[in-house]
């Protein structure tokens, strides 16, 4: 009797089509969500940052002007 052990092919290769969807440069976004971090964070204190409404505030702050620089980097195909 032969088992099977439950190993599959690999899936085929991908066609070397270009992909409609264009790349977006994530390296160009993290330099900048870095400093953004950075910026913004610097002069809060700890005590500031464990205020939940505080870091709420923060925390939408920093993901708006993330969400804007990505517009800046690709303004299309980001819906």
């Amino acid at each position: 009797m032969e088992r099977s052990s439950g190993l599959r092919s690999p899936p085929p290769p991908r066609s070397n089509a270009a992909s409609p969807r264009p790349k977006f440069d994530g390296p160009l976004l993290k330099a900048y969500m870095k400093k953004l971090a950075a910026t913004t964070l610097q002069s809060k204190t700890w005590a500031e940052i464990k205020d939940r409404e505080r870091l709420k505030s923060l925390t939408k702050e920093i993901g708006e002007r993330v969400k804007e620089r990505m517009l800046e980097i690709q303004p299309r195909g980001l819906t």
